[in-house]
């Protein structure tokens, strides 16, 4: 009976709901995976944009707490602007600045930053 009780449970649980912010990341990771991976890679060697985990560190260094980090990005991304961005110049010179991601929602562009946060190399 006990074993039949834990498989139960164990059935509750994955059926549950997820916390906002598993969706969040999830819905920030399937962004990416749509909308900026076409230019970004996620590791070495870059394709025609840094990869993730290089801008997202320059992100976490300069702003260090994740509302602030999260906040800076989002504005970037809606305007692009090298006085806006966290990367080092030669990164703007080397890649440019990428276009505006203002088509997508504040809640993706919001999901989209946390999401690519966790992909910092710090």
């Amino acid at each position: 009976m006990r074993p039949v009780l834990a498989t139960a449970a164990l059935l509750a649980l994955a059926a549950a709901p997820a916390s906002a912010q598993q969706r969040a990341a999830s819905e920030g990771e399937q962004i990416f995976n749509l909308v900026c991976a076409m230019c970004h890679s996620v590791n070495p060697p870059a394709k025609a944009a840094p990869p993730m985990s290089h801008a997202a560190a320059y992100y976490v260094r300069k702003y260090r707490e994740k509302p602030a980090i999260v906040a800076a990005m989002v504005a970037y991304l809606k305007e692009p602007a090298a006085e806006k961005s966290a990367m080092p110049a030669h990164a703007i010179e080397r890649f440019g600045l990428m276009p505006s991601q203002g088509h997508l929602s504040e809640q993706q562009l919001r999901a989209a930053a946390e999401y690519v946060i966790t992909l910092a190399d710090t």
